[in-house]
């Protein structure tokens, strides 16, 4: 792999191969003063990183993204072969760069990684400030920030609703004023995951399903469950749950399947044109 590929990030061996690695201090490697930890936070993630310095974060990001993303990917959750860094045990159990700096600038030869002796200490800092502060925010979850979800063409998006949904849906009955209800996110995942979203709404859709044991008496109503040994269902008489047997036949029915089916070909474009034409439905 070479150190100057478009789309890469820098740390190609820093992962799970290094789990039993060890230790190397490397005094040089230093971030700047953490901001304080609240206790119950430190209680929950003994080795909780704290927060770094943003600048720092940002150069960082910039020097992982241009030497390590084609491997590690952007956020360094795993790319093109390469692993997940942030929750790799030797970026979990890193201090101030005791073992991410070193392993940069030695690298991981028997396992594809570079040495990358040609970073200044201030660089190697950034990229230990950009993994750990990568590390601490997937562990503290409601630090996350939906980005801006409708940023797509909404004229193309148009088409693709027009050529995949308008047989069920229409912008002037059923979804007219939708994006009053829904912000960009939650309308995205509205349309990509009903079943899901509207789970908890008792005038959503539910699936149905008809069993007919070998007697050929038959039972339909809403599906509660179902697996490759038994299937449940609920219908006026109430509760209903049979083993799957030989002889019987179980159809299930699935008002959203149509959505379903729309995932297999999807793309990252079409998702984010449709998202942005729905939310000219106001």
């Amino acid at each position: 792999m070479h150190q100057k590929i478009a789309f890469i990030l820098i740390i190609t061996g820093i992962s799970a191969a290094l789990y039993g690695l060890q230790a190397t201090p490397n005094p040089a490697v230093t971030t700047s003063k953490p901001a304080p930890t609240p206790a119950w936070m430190r209680k929950m993630w003994p080795n909780l990183p704290p927060n770094q310095n943003p600048a720092q974060v940002a150069g960082g990001k910039a020097l992982f993204e241009s030497n390590c993303s084609f491997c590690h990917g952007t956020d360094a959750t795993g790319g093109n072969g390469g692993p997940d860094l942030i929750r790799s045990v030797l970026v979990n159990h890193d201090e101030h760069g005791n073992l991410i700096g070193p392993t940069i600038r030695n690298g991981r030869p028997g396992k594809g990684m570079p040495a990358f002796k040609n970073f200044s200490d201030a660089q190697v800092e950034d990229l230990v400030a950009f993994l750990h502060q990568q590390n601490r925010n997937d562990r503290i979850r409601f630090n996350y920030k939906i980005l801006n979800v409708d940023v797509g063409n909404a004229a193309e998006g148009k088409v693709y609703f027009q050529a995949h949904c308008a047989q069920c849906h229409s912008a002037t009955g059923d979804l007219e004023g939708i994006a009053r209800k829904y912000d960009a996110a939650a309308l995205q995942q509205l349309w990509l995951d009903p079943s899901r979203v509207l789970q908890a709404d008792d005038n959503a859709p539910k699936k149905t399903v008809t069993v007919t044991l070998a007697s050929g008496k038959k039972f339909s109503g809403t599906l509660q469950h179902i697996d490759e040994f038994n299937v449940s269902l609920y219908d006026a008489d109430g509760y209903h749950s049979f083993p799957i047997e030989p002889g019987m036949s179980v159809v299930v029915h699935n008002p959203l399947a149509a959505h379903e089916e729309l995932l297999r070909d999807l793309t990252d474009t079409d998702m984010h044109n449709v998202t942005t034409y729905l939310e000219t439905l106001k």
